[in-house]
């Protein structure tokens, strides 16, 4: 009997405190609450580093001073290690996402706010389910218009005429609508790319051959801009820059996959069109439009990609002003003389300080204003002829001009970085003097 009574209260004395029962069910659901809005940033395209800070920041703010978060495009996993209990670890899956500027915004401001007054977990899951329900996107007209006024002003901004930017608008238009048929259907990005470059490609070159188009190439360039993966492109070499090898690959696999898709499918449609249309007009030199009408069909161009990457406020004008610097800077140090991957480089760095100074006035996300500055800085027009030059078996020409494009791509991307870091060393030497002088008092 005493033997049993001893064994009762060894057992008792072994179960876990309420206090400690508390403690554990609090991280499970501070780490879940954590991972849960980086997977919102994450779907709406923002950048590694910002969805690991957010898991760091938040679980940081609660005092916990382990915490492991490791992120690539789609794949979230972070681990919680209390001093008082055992570690936690959680793995979100992101099936699928889209850039939404919106929410990239609102996800932030919603981080920094939850940092800055530690409300309970209950309280904070309200104010992300609130959070949800802002988000906005705009409706499928609007959608449609961005593309439009994509294809329209980037056909201007690379020499077309203007009835090639309508024929590049109206090629905007059934880019959108088979990009949004083939959402519906779960298509891969490969074969999203390949329809919609093969249907873009054939319409151009049929416009051009109505006499709808003067310059099938130019009209072809301005459309595809809505597929060229400039962005993706450029935050991969971001990526493993920063030190996020494994993202940046991730990243780099998927802009290869996709450029081939545009090969495929362009050159595919240029020889079927000129098999149907013999009499088609390209190769002609663009038109040398001055500086001023360039910076405006930019931010036409611009202002396309804003309303498709569905960003709202005030900010816009700001955002899209950021263009209008990127390409000034751009085009005056190559009519200086300077060499191109340096224009770039200098005009991305030039993109990248305004876009960090609007954040932190406007208390935004500085990738809005950033994605907007970077656009006309996209080598579009060099990945177009590179994927001509391949289909003409032109193998040494494409492998020049694919390399100046690479040159193009890894100059922006550098120039990001040291803006950014730039400003992140100042950030982070601003909190460590805060903290210092908040010891001496």
């Amino acid at each position: 009997m005493k033997k049993k009574q001893k064994q009762i209260k060894e057992a008792v004395r072994l179960l876990p405190t309420e206090a400690e029962s508390r403690d554990s069910r609090f991280y499970g659901e501070l780490l879940e609450f954590a991972v849960k809005l980086a997977y919102k940033l994450q779907s709406c395209g923002a950048e590694t580093y910002r969805v690991e800070d957010s898991i760091n920041r938040i679980i940081s703010a609660y005092g916990v001073k382990k915490v492991d978060a490791f992120v690539i495009p789609n794949c979230i996993i972070a681990t919680l290690d209390p001093e008082d209990g055992p570690a936690i670890t959680k793995m979100r899956r992101l099936d699928g996402g889209s850039t939404m500027l919106d929410g990239i915004e609102k996800y932030s401001a919603l981080c920094r706010k939850i940092c800055a007054e530690k409300p309970d977990m209950a309280t904070a899951e309200k104010w992300l389910r609130e959070t949800e329900k802002s988000v906005r996107s705009y409706k499928t007209v609007i959608h449609f218009l961005a593309a439009f006024l994509i294809g329209f002003g980037f056909a201007l901004f690379f020499g077309g005429s203007w009835f090639d930017a309508a024929a590049a608008g109206v090629c905007g238009l059934a880019t959108c609508a088979v990009l949004r048929f083939s959402d519906r259907l779960h298509a891969n990005a490969f074969f999203k790319s390949f329809l919609c470059s093969f249907i873009l490609a054939f319409i151009a070159n049929a416009a051009a051959a109505a006499g709808f188009g003067e310059n099938a190439d130019i009209v072809t360039i301005g459309a595809l801009m809505i597929l060229v993966p400039g962005f993706l492109f450029t935050n991969s070499l971001r990526d493993v820059i920063y030190g996020d090898t494994m993202s940046g690959v991730n990243r780099l696999v998927q802009v290869l996959i996709i450029a081939v898709a545009l090969v495929i499918g362009t050159s595919a449609a240029v020889y079927v069109a000129r098999l149907i249309f013999p009499a088609i007009v390209s190769g002609l030199a663009p038109i040398d439009h001055p500086l001023w009408f360039q910076c405006i069909a930019g931010l036409i161009g611009t202002l396309g990609f804003g309303l498709m990457f569905d960003m709202h406020g005030r900010g816009i004008p700001f955002a899209l002003f950021g263009s209008v610097i990127s390409w000034l800077v751009c085009s005056l140090l190559m009519k200086a003389g300077l060499p191109e991957p340096a224009c770039y480089l200098i005009a991305a760095a030039a993109s990248s300080f305004y876009a960090e100074v609007m954040a932190r006035i406007r208390k935004f996300p500085a990738t809005s204003y950033l994605l907007c500055a970077l656009v006309p800085l996209i080598p579009g027009a060099g990945i177009y002829y590179t994927t001509d030059f391949i289909r003409r078996g032109m193998t040494a020409e494409a492998y020049q001009k694919g390399l100046a494009t690479a040159y193009i791509a890894g100059a922006v991307a550098i120039g990001v970085l040291l803006v950014s870091t730039g400003f992140r060393m100042w950030t982070v030497w601003k909190k460590h003097r805060e903290r210092r002088n908040e010891r001496r008092k």
